[in-house]
C-alpha cells in the first residue's frame, strides 16, 4: 500500500456481498485492531455485520480503500427502538494510514449521517486494556462522555467502558 495518504479516498457504502467480505476480513485481520483476542461473538458480529448491512437499513457499514485495500472501516446501527438512538458498533483503520484523520473522517461522517436522520444520540464502548487506550482518547476527542465501566464483561480482567454523546 501507498505510504501517502491521498484526498481522492472517499468512504463508501457497502453494496456488494464481496465488499462486505472485505471489510470483515479487514477489521478482523492483523492490521486493524491492536488487539486480536476476539470473543466469539465478536468474530461472529465482524462477519455479519457488513453482511447484514446490505439487507438490513438501521445496519450501515462504510469503508475507504486505497489501491483497493481496506484502509478504514465504520460500523454502526440505529439501536433496537428506532427511537432516534445510534450504537457504533465497529471502526478501524489500517496500523500504516493511522494518525492521518480516518477515524476523525469516519467519525464524523456517521454524526451528520445520524443528525440528518433526526438522531439524538450515539452510544459506543471499548474495553478497559491498555491496547485501548487510544479509542478511548478519540471517543472523549470526539464528544464521547463516559457514562459507567462493567467490569469483567469480555472475559476475567477485561472490562467494558461505555460512552455516549448527545447530538
Amino acid at each position: 500500500m501507498n505510504e501517502t495518504i491521498h484526498q481522492h479516498i472517499n468512504i463508501k457504502p457497502v453494496t456488494t456481498g464481496t465488499e462486505a467480505g472485505k471489510v470483515s476480513d479487514f477489521l478482523l485481520g492483523e492490521h486493524c485492531f491492536d488487539d486480536q483476542r476476539f470473543t466469539p461473538g465478536e468474530t461472529e458480529q465482524l462477519r455479519w455485520l457488513p453482511m447484514r448491512s446490505l439487507q438490513e437499513k438501521h445496519v450501515i457499514c462504510w469503508f475507504e480503500e486505497e489501491e483497493e485495500h481496506i484502509i478504514s472501516a465504520i460500523i454502526f446501527v440505529e439501536n433496537e427502538h428506532r427511537s432516534g438512538g445510534y450504537r457504533l458498533e465497529y471502526f478501524g483503520v489500517h496500523r500504516e494510514y493511522r494518525h492521518r484523520k480516518l477515524g476523525w473522517k469516519l467519525m464524523d461522517a456517521m454524526f451528520q449521517y445520524c443528525q440528518a436522520r433526526q438522531g439524538r444520540y450515539i452510544e459506543t464502548f471499548t474495553c478497559d486494556l491498555p491496547e485501548y487506550e487510544n479509542a478511548r482518547k478519540m471517543f472523549q476527542r470526539n464528544g464521547f462522555t463516559f457514562m459507567c465501566h462493567l467490569p469483567e464483561y469480555y472475559y476475567p480482567g477485561e472490562g467494558k467502558l461505555l460512552y455516549m454523546k448527545q447530538l
